[in-house]
């Protein structure tokens, strides 16, 4: 086996029997001498076949003996790595999100070995997207795009053996199927860093992933905040202090921490692992989101942060009517603390100034 990488693709050549999903000769392919994943722009809106037939044309391929994918994401940004006769050459990306993969497997494999390769290879990509904690812009967990493709080529004895003398099993519990995994997890992973996927995000940046913006958070806050006419200007400085208050507030760990937790319940209630229809329902009965929402407008704003902490939980204003059961209490706690705290000062502020004019 011999990997060719430039910027415009990555080749891996050798004498392969390859089973894929790839959009050029895809499915089972025997005397395969080329797999080839080409890079194309975003934009990319071709007839997939004219492509690779030109594209190989310039790189001197013959189109009979490859089998072909293609990707948005860099090449700069494949990941190889090995495992034993387990090769996984992966490019992976959020937007582009393309996830290809080649697998060569240096051993001759039966057909169901081959497909048992791929089902391997897909949990494993599915593992490492759960690790990085990988979501959709609407917030859902992905597993996967929906244009990823993967080959995987195992290396035929051409003169001599029968079916019965190849590998007949590749799933997770034999050691094969156990290095399939592991090249696979591992390179995904590798290639999603190399993309710029960071597991670790701040808590504003998780709430944009489930589609709550700052400017959303202002809105529901000042939809209970009453200023006269004259107040524009002031009101309008009142929300800036209020969004850097907001930013002040996420980026401590503890505050952080308990609205996370809050969108983890979400996630379970939604996929049935906890609560039930009692917590899917917001039932009378489920409080820890009320508690959720109190220990952050507490710890915030302080004693006085409770009550304004109902009051925005009654109302729900603005995007808080429009959250799942515990991410609302969670940001009407963000709120009623920030929004507590903000006034506080703001009387402080107020006295010190009385008192230095008297």
């Amino acid at each position: 086996m011999e990997i060719e990488r430039t910027d415009a693709y990555i080749l891996v050549r050798g004498d392969f029997t390859v089973l894929s999903s790839a959009v050029f000769n895809g499915g089972l392919k025997e005397h395969v001498r080329a797999i080839v994943n080409a890079k194309v722009g975003e934009d990319f809106n071709e007839d997939p076949v004219e492509f690779f037939r030109k594209f190989l044309a310039q790189i001197g391929v013959k189109e009979d003996e490859v089998v072909g994918m293609m990707t948005a994401v860099p090449m700069e940004n494949a990941s190889i790595i090995a495992k034993g006769d387990v090769s996984a050459i992966v490019t992976a990306g959020i937007s582009p999100s393309t996830v290809n993969i080649i697998l060569v497997i240096k051993r001759d494999l039966s057909i169901s070995a081959l497909a048992e390769a791929i089902i391997v290879a897909t949990e494993a990509k599915s593992r490492a997207f759960y690790e990085l904690n990988v979501r959709s812009p609407a917030g859902e967990i992905m597993t996967g795009d929906l244009t990823d493709a993967i080959a995987v080529a195992c290396c035929p004895r051409r003169s001599h053996g029968s079916e019965e003398q190849k590998e007949q099993f590749a799933g997770k519990a034999t050691p094969l199927g156990a290095s399939i995994y592991d090249a696979v997890r591992s390179a995904v992973r590798e290639s999603l860093r190399s993309s710029g996927w960071r597991a670790e995000k701040s808590i504003l940046e998780r709430l944009r992933e489930r589609g709550v913006q700052i400017a959303d958070i202002a809105n529901a806050a000042f939809e209970l905040f009453v200023a006269a006419p004259a107040d524009a200007k002031a009101t309008s400085e009142l929300r800036e202090r209020f969004e850097r208050e907001v930013e002040r507030a996420c980026s401590d760990l503890n505050v952080s921490a308990l609205i996370y937790a809050a969108m983890l319940l979400d996630d379970a209630v939604e996929k049935g692992w906890f609560g039930g229809e009692f917590a899917s329902s917001d039932a009378s009965c489920i409080v820890a989101d009320e508690l959720i929402g109190i220990d952050i407008a507490e710890y915030i704003g302080g004693k006085n942060a409770l009550f304004n902490f109902f009051r925005y939980d009654t109302k729900k204003p603005g995007i808080l009517s429009r959250l799942p059961v515990f991410l609302d209490d969670a940001v009407g706690g963000l709120i009623a603390g920030c929004m507590s705290k903000m006034f506080a000062e703001e009387e402080r502020t107020t006295m010190r100034k009385t008192k230095e004019k008297d």
